[in-house]
């Protein structure tokens, strides 16, 4: 939205970006990062330039209350602002168990900042050491294969253990039965332990701590489980699902609220799609069209979510699996077209951010 603005300013329009990292981690090349074949900075994209190249005025801090009558949004430690028109789109968070112990894959940037602590514990403890991630959709896979190259294919740890736990009968639920075969098998050729049908519900004294009574000790937990909501959307008024998601409409823009707009993992969609940056990634130009078009007045235009979706996975080998349409392939040239892919992305809007206001 901030490259379309800048691109096409509307007059007597003045933009505000409110962000908690004005340098934002893209998500896609986390698992590379962890795996050690990104630098962090590798991952970043300039959202204080993007926003200097709208002409956006930048807030850095953190959202935490709304009130949509006096249309005023509530920011940590900063008080309030005013707005006309806002656009909600502050993606999810891992749905942890009630007061669990760990660390969640987000925000990535908490992420980032512990993962090296906890993988500096790892290499230094005596004895057996096992890493848990909880979640088996395609951002547990993917980690699970880069905490292993990290922990044990580096040597650095050859005595570490990396289970991945879910409470699916397979991991990758929704993605083909092939691509499921190709990356169970993988999972067991690396020896990473793979338990479904494992409903987490805490992880407590140093046990991993099932629904039915099952435990299994493990000496730290990654939360990569499926989206959740941000908690103070609850007290804010707008039409939410039952997930506590922004219910919105065909054209983005909230069920309840007309002058609140949210894409990406936080709206609700009419026709609802998982979770997945494929679809926050489509839904940007179309967030941009229509908010441009609630300024002038002009009719809205409806996002029309794509039912078959490319789903790219690293092994952390550089190797990776693609998956659509129910086919999956495997090999060096789909880890070189996701890393080019996602780098493309990266640097293009980090081009962008490196240039003057228009």
């Amino acid at each position: 939205m901030l490259k379309a603005f800048g691109e096409r300013p509307v007059p007597g329009v003045r933009l505000t970006l409110v962000t908690r990292d004005v340098r934002t981690p893209y998500s896609g090349m986390l698992p590379g990062f962890v795996a050690g074949l990104y630098a962090y900075d590798e991952l970043l994209i300039d959202a204080a330039g993007l926003a200097r190249y709208a002409g956006a005025a930048l807030v850095r801090g953190e959202a935490i209350g709304l009130d949509p009558v006096a249309r005023t949004l509530a920011i940590r430690d900063q008080g309030t602002i005013g707005y006309d028109i806002l656009s909600i789109d502050i993606g999810s968070v891992p749905n942890r168990a009630p007061a669990a112990a760990g660390l969640a894959v987000k925000p990535i940037a908490d992420f980032a900042a512990r993962l090296d602590r906890i993988l500096a514990a790892a290499r230094t403890g005596k004895g057996r050491f096992t890493m848990a991630i909880v979640g088996t959709g395609p951002a547990g896979v993917e980690l699970a294969f880069a905490l292993h190259r990290r922990l044990e294919g580096s040597g650095q740890r050859p005595d570490a253990t990396v289970l991945l736990v879910g409470r699916d009968p397979e991991i990758l639920a929704e993605r083909s039965p092939r691509t499921r075969r190709r990356l169970t098998a993988s999972l067991a050729r690396r020896g990473i332990r793979l338990e479904t049908l494992f409903d987490v519900t805490g992880f407590e004294e140093g046990e991993l701590r099932a629904a039915d009574g099952r435990r299994i000790p493990v000496d730290t937990v990654l939360w990569a489980t499926e989206s959740a909501a941000a908690p103070w959307l609850r007290n804010s008024g707008l039409a939410l699902d039952a997930g506590g998601f922004i219910a919105v409409d065909a054209t983005l823009r909230s069920l309840s609220h007309p002058a609140v707009f949210a894409a990406g993992d936080i709206a609700a969609l009419p026709d609802p799609r998982p979770k997945a940056g494929v679809f926050a990634v489509r839904q940007g130009p179309v967030l941009a069209g229509n908010i441009r078009h609630a300024l002038e007045g002009a009719p809205l235009e409806p996002y029309r979510p794509q039912r078959h979706w490319l789903t790219l996975l690293s092994t952390a080998d550089e190797r990776a699996v693609a998956d659509k349409w129910g086919f999956s392939a495997e090999g060096r040239w789909v880890w070189r077209w996701k890393d080019w892919n996602d780098r493309r992305f990266v640097d293009g809007y980090n081009a962008v951010a490196r240039q003057p206001p228009r």
